[in-house]
């Protein structure tokens, strides 16, 4: 991951920590960063379990932080590489020191 790429996440992730309950629309809000972009980074957050669907009508949805985002994002702002296990799911590869668990979605 290049550092451009892991300080969007980190920007993203940290937006998405901060609040109980929040929509994409206030991430890009606070963040500045494109649509498109935190829009793929929440589809990507949310199938992995980090984040949590709460509230959806038509297009507009409301995400929930999860226990997890916050392990996520001390690993990212560690800077080291991290593997991600989604817990119920084979590992893909070998479990680094800074694995973090996410729950699979039901």
């Amino acid at each position: 991951m290049s550092n451009e790429a892991r300080r969007r996440l980190i920007t993203i992730v940290k937006a998405l920590a901060r609040k109980d309950v929040v929509s994409a629309s206030d991430i890009v809000l606070e963040t500045g960063l494109p649509r498109y972009y935190v829009l793929a980074v929440i589809q990507c957050l949310e199938a992995l379990g980090f984040i949590e669907l709460v509230y959806s009508r038509g297009s507009y949805k409301l995400y929930a932080p999860r226990p997890a985002l916050e392990r996520l994002l001390q690993a990212l702002e560690s800077g080291s590489d991290i593997a991600i296990q989604i817990i119920g799911v084979p590992q893909v590869r070998e479990q680094s020191s800074n694995t973090v668990a996410a729950a699979p979605e039901q």
